[in-house]
């Protein structure tokens, strides 16, 4: 009796191969629902990232009206100094993929900043600008 027993044990030991596919399709499905969930919070940081970004560079650009009584030519003018005055910034940043900010002076004291936004390309519909 006791062979058969153990023959009986032996046999009925780990997982099955459907068992196995099973818990890795279920482990697949919740990695895809986490990464789904994730990445839509992650386009939405990166977003209001960038509209920080622009706000930052925006008063800089008003610092600098302020303290030269002219606007920048470029967004590199906010990162010199002169022999009085400390530069508003200490470096340009960039938005949240990693571009560089367009600047462009529209009058006398009137400028947009803009992101190329999440698609790099600048002229879309998802440009950030203040």
């Amino acid at each position: 009796m006791r062979n058969e027993e153990r023959r009986r044990s032996v046999g009925d030991e780990g997982f099955t191969l459907i068992e196995v596919l099973l818990v890795v399709a279920i482990l697949g499905i919740l990695a895809t629902i986490a990464a789904v969930g994730v990445g839509g919070h992650m386009e939405k940081a990166s977003i209001t990232a960038t509209r920080g970004n622009i706000d930052v560079i925006s008063k800089a650009i008003e610092l600098y009206r302020i303290n030269f009584n002219k606007m920048p030519g470029s967004l590199q003018d906010l990162t010199r100094e002169s022999e009085d005055i400390e530069a508003p910034l200490r470096e340009v940043p960039t938005d949240a993929w990693g571009n560089a900010f367009q600047f462009k002076r529209e009058g006398k004291f009137k400028y947009t900043v803009t992101s190329s936004g999440p698609d790099g390309s600048m002229g879309t519909e998802d440009d950030l600008t203040n």
